[in-house]
């Protein structure tokens, strides 16, 4: 993932560009995870580890895989670190845009459900799009 890549456009068409992303890496609640291969990152996920009581909630903002790198179950993987991480998550949440169809369907495949909608979160292409709030609960027993 570069600069000129289509996976970037895509982090500038849905509001993030170079200093949001270097912003998320500083927070202190930042939980994010690279894919490797042959040292190249072809797979990022980017979240927020939210402090409960007991346990953390993760807020995923981004899971993307290199276009070239897809369906080789890598974001799968990043999924599975996530819930066999030292950090204990009960909950992941994420939005995705209602017009990204691959992406909503991956979210099913995995065990995430519909929660809500976020009316005209999104704002690209001269037109609003609405966000679909899923929901994965995880256990621990």
């Amino acid at each position: 993932m570069n600069d000129n890549s289509d996976e970037y456009s895509y982090f500038k068409k849905i509001g993030w560009n170079q200093k949001n992303i270097e912003s998320q890496f500083n927070k202190f609640n930042n939980y994010s995870l690279g894919y490797f291969k042959a040292n190249n990152l072809v797979g990022l996920l980017i979240g927020d580890a939210i402090k409960k009581d007991k346990d953390y909630d993760l807020e995923l903002h981004i899971l993307i895989v290199s276009k070239d790198q897809r369906r080789k179950q890598i974001a799968t993987q990043l999924l599975n670190y996530i819930e066999t991480n030292i950090i204990k998550f009960s909950q992941i949440f994420i939005e995705v845009a209602e017009d990204n169809l691959d992406a909503i369907s991956f979210y099913k495949k995995n065990n995430f459900v519909f929660l809500n909608f976020r009316h005209n979160y999104y704002r690209y292409d001269e037109k609003n799009v609405h966000a679909k709030c899923f929901i994965k609960k995880i256990n621990y027993e």
